[in-house]
């Protein structure tokens, strides 16, 4: 086995280190704006580039690449107002009961593949917690990134797996048995969906039932505790 060792790879890692040390040093509160600069300095990465490769060879995920497709402004207000049990309402409820706003994420121009794949999950990526059914806690969110990775090993999911991981052990180790449970759910379901969610043009299914996206991704039963997300 090769290593690649380069220095585009040494400066992801010691962005990875940073990002652990300045997490252990201070609370977020509620910034995430260490995260998307922590995966922006994986922009040169060899992994970046192999994650664009492989999502490429992905016909329906190819397309999104040509047509640079990102999703259309949405208004929750709106949204709130579809039948019980659909994305969109489901989405907009849980959203607006959590006081998150959909464009929370740091915003990059697209100008490559490598930034355009950054804005298509950045831009996706609460969507996916309604669908795969995992909570916005701590423990969900690395289950989700769990899921992530199973399906395609975007760069930043492996990061914040990883992350959890040490974090968790060091500062709640008495809730490592529960990330982990989190995580096997996480991969387990993930490896086991064929519809990737990266694939899916999300704005055209706000009023379409969770349960039926469910089964056109082919997800097996979301079966969990943790998550209250339905």
């Amino acid at each position: 086995m090769n290593n690649v060792i380069n220095y585009n790879n040494d400066k992801g890692l010691l962005a990875y280190i940073q990002f652990l040390a300045a997490s252990a040093l201070k609370p977020r509160n509620g910034n995430t704006d260490p995260i998307f600069d922590f995966e922006d300095a994986l922009d040169q990465t060899e992994m970046a580039q192999l994650a664009v490769n492989e999502l490429k060879k992905i016909p329906e995920v190819n397309t999104l690449f040509q047509e640079r497709w990102l999703p259309a402004p949405l208004d929750l207000d709106e949204l709130a107002k579809l039948p019980e049990g659909t994305l969109g309402h489901i989405y907009a409820r849980e959203m607006k009961a959590r006081g998150f706003d959909p464009y929370f994420f740091k915003k990059v121009p697209v100008v490559d593949d490598i930034s355009y794949l950054k804005m298509l999950w950045r831009s996706t990526h609460d969507i996916y917690h309604v669908v795969a059914g995992f909570d916005t806690d701590a423990i969900g969110e690395i289950g989700l990134q769990a899921f992530v990775l199973a399906q395609i090993p975007i760069p930043i999911s492996v990061m914040l797996v990883s992350f959890g991981m040490v974090m968790i052990s060091l500062y709640q180790p008495k809730n490592f048995n529960d990330l982990m449970t989190e995580i096997a759910r996480g991969y387990r379901l993930g490896s086991q969906t064929p519809g990737k969610l990266i694939a899916q043009k999300w704005d055209q299914f706000w009023d379409f039932q969770v349960s039926e996206i469910r089964t056109r991704l082919g997800m097996g039963t979301v079966d969990h505790n943790l998550a209250s997300i339905p």
